[in-house]
């Protein structure tokens, strides 16, 4: 018995002393790091986001009451938040042992936003995960053993910190709720999408003092327990408020869907060659089609598939045609042939869905995420060239932060967003050149210039 609680105490803390290389598997040494520090919290930061940790830290203390009154909490320690841009990750989370790990330099890729910074949403969705933990808290039982012995689901958990900080946008869950509904399978829906909309209902059925409630219950052992909190200040249980959320989805999106027109309204509908796709485009000559795909459900990678219009099939003469009509039954309909495609999968790993065939239909730019230089992950433009037997794949960019890429209407030119410390450019480069990319680009920012690239516009 004491050695299984000496293991779990040690797997608690190895858990929890664990960071940001978890997701890269690498440690970075070549990063220097700093520290400020106000009343609440410690911002951990390393060199080029200066700037950025001092809006975090802003963010932090503005949001602090405001998160902390939300769900009734008097007293929060002091937070440890690590930021890093190393990494192209979009991503952050938080920890039970009041520490939280943030990839800042996201503000073009979260499109989801609409309207908001990413480094603003995501500081205080991590934040709000914090202060749920502590208003959880048991008065014996240490963090994580009270929040998993209170089986509290991870739809309450992150729908309460959408809830709390975030509005509603199409698409961010509205889409993925129209998907899992109209195909029946919600219980497969990302506990983030599902999640906002449950807390949504449920203020809306029980108010907000209830949700607050279910988080303050505790047992006699002086425990959570989300179930019978949940059952004691709603009078359901949970199954039955799950399958209540159910059917008040099916009645809001089936009776939305009624009002609306069918897609074959529009014109003809044509299936793609894959299941599953994350991105598409047709060749200028409408005989391939580039796809950003699963070649099946248990593929973690994605794959790039060249789809191939099959052509090769033989046409009937006309005797062959003439004896075809004989043969068939005066009621016997005649069948339409689909198309056929032949189907190569030419790159896999993870790929972006924006991809652009070159106006000739030699080549298809993309972008793929890999390990750059330091064997920092990030986002690079490949290009695949098809002009000889096989094709051929050249790196546009190296430790570029490229994405988006679109070749100019004369093919002599590539376009792509070039992201960089919290600022996004448009860069140029001449006929995607194997080699150039943004290297030279990136050394102006530190003073030196490059002929080769030209920024045409700054974003946010």
């Amino acid at each position: 018995m004491k050695k299984t609680i000496l293991l779990l105490v040690w797997l608690g803390v190895y858990v929890s002393g664990q960071g940001i290389w978890l997701t890269s598997g690498r440690t970075h040494p070549e990063l220097r790091w700093s520290t400020i520090s106000s009343e609440h919290f410690n911002i951990h930061y390393h060199q080029g986001l200066e700037a950025i940790a001092e809006k975090a830290l802003s963010i932090a203390e503005q949001s602090r009451p405001t998160l902390m009154e939300q769900v009734g909490l008097t007293d929060l320690p002091k937070i440890d938040i690590t930021l890093t841009a190393e990494d192209e990750v979009m991503n952050g989370y938080a920890m039970w042992s009041n520490t939280i790990f943030i990839w800042v330099d996201q503000n073009d890729a979260a499109l989801w936003l609409e309207d908001q910074k990413w480094l603003y949403q995501v500081m205080t969705h991590e934040l709000q995960h914090v202060v749920f933990f502590n208003a959880l808290a048991s008065p014996w039982l240490p963090e994580p053993w009270n929040y998993a012995v209170s089986g509290t689901p991870g739809w309450f958990v992150e729908g309460l910190a959408e809830y709390m900080t975030e509005h509603w946008r199409p698409y961010r869950a509205d889409l993925s709720h129209k998907i899992h509904i109209l195909r029946n399978n919600v219980q497969e829906m990302n506990p983030h999408h599902d999640g906002y909309s449950k807390l949504l209902y449920l203020a809306d059925r029980f108010s907000d003092s209830t949700i607050v409630k279910i988080i303050q219950y505790r047992t006699k052992l002086k425990t959570a327990n989300f179930k019978k909190g949940f059952k004691k200040y709603t009078g359901i249980s949970v199954k039955q408020f799950n399958e209540d959320w159910r059917r008040q989805m099916n009645t809001y999106y089936y009776g939305y869907r009624a009002q609306k027109e069918t897609i074959e309204e529009v014109g003809q509908v044509v299936s793609l060659p894959m299941k599953e796709q994350y991105g598409f485009a047709v060749s200028p000559d409408s005989m391939r089609i580039a796809i950003v795909s699963r070649l099946d459900k248990d593929h973690l990678d994605q794959s790039l598939v060249i789809a191939t219009r099959d052509t090769s099939k033989k046409k009937p003469g006309g005797l062959e045609k003439l004896l075809g009509k004989f043969k068939k039954k005066a009621d016997e309909k005649p069948k339409k042939s689909p198309l056929v495609w032949k189907t190569e999968e030419i790159d896999y790993g993870r790929i972006q869905g924006t991809l652009s065939w070159s106006p000739d239909g030699k080549k298809v730019a993309y972008a793929k995420y890999h390990y750059g230089v330091r064997q920092s992950l990030v986002w690079d433009l490949r290009v695949a060239d098809f002009s000889g037997k096989k094709p051929e794949f050249h790196w546009i960019t190296h430790s570029g932060r490229a994405l988006h890429p679109d070749w100019s209407p004369d093919g002599k030119r590539l376009v792509y967003v070039l992201h960089n410390r919290n600022v996004s450019n448009l860069i140029t480069v001449d006929n995607g050149r194997p080699g150039d990319g943004c290297a030279g680009y990136l050394n102006s920012f530190h003073g030196r210039h490059a002929n080769s690239h030209a920024p045409l516009e700054s974003g946010r």
